[in-house]
């Protein structure tokens, strides 16, 4: 041991109080930087070696402390990234179902985020935006383009085809987005 009360591993010795951080320790790390899913830190946990039952324990105190709530985390996700992104349903429901987020609580928040926010607004919101870099090509092409992108932003087919024949006027009336 050296004069830091270090071994040469890197370890303290008798004399240091270093102690591998508990499952509570590491989760309230975690949530203090962002909130997160009952899921994220779960896998956290198991990532660091906590034991399965230790990391269960740890789960149930901070869902009884109100620290871990996946229905408020999904809330909370669908109105911050919903409208702020222009993100359609589909797209928001893969996000959460990623994340560990039950279908029941999935489904809540969507349906709460549709009473509130039309997804056909959204997607207009979204066409805008992506039309600017559009600008000069083919409508045909240009229109391709943005059905592309507002599948991908998980929207559905009804309001692609609504959106990209309001907003990109002089494509073909045979095309199908």
């Amino acid at each position: 041991m050296g004069p830091t009360g270090r071994t040469r591993s890197g370890e303290r010795g008798a004399g240091g109080a270093s102690e591998r951080p508990s499952a509570w320790e590491v989760a309230v790390r975690a949530l203090a930087l962002r909130p997160r899913t009952t899921h994220e830190i779960r896998e956290l946990l198991l990532r660091r070696d906590c034991a399965p039952e230790e990391v269960e324990a740890t789960l149930a105190r901070l869902a009884r402390g109100g620290y871990l709530d996946d229905a408020a985390y999904a809330r909370r996700y669908v109105q911050s990234r919903g409208p702020r992104r222009a993100l359609g349903p589909a797209r928001l429901r893969r996000e959460l179902s990623v994340k560990g987020i039950a279908d029941a609580e999935i489904d809540a928040a969507l349906a709460e985020l549709g009473a509130e926010q039309d997804p056909r607004e959204l997607a207009r919101q979204a066409a805008r935006r992506k039309l600017r870099s559009l600008g000069g090509l083919p409508p045909a092409v240009a229109r391709r383009r943005l059905a592309a992108y507002l599948e991908r932003q998980g929207f559905s087919v009804e309001i692609i085809l609504a959106v990209c024949r309001g907003a990109v006027p002089g494509a073909g009336q045979g095309d199908t987005a």
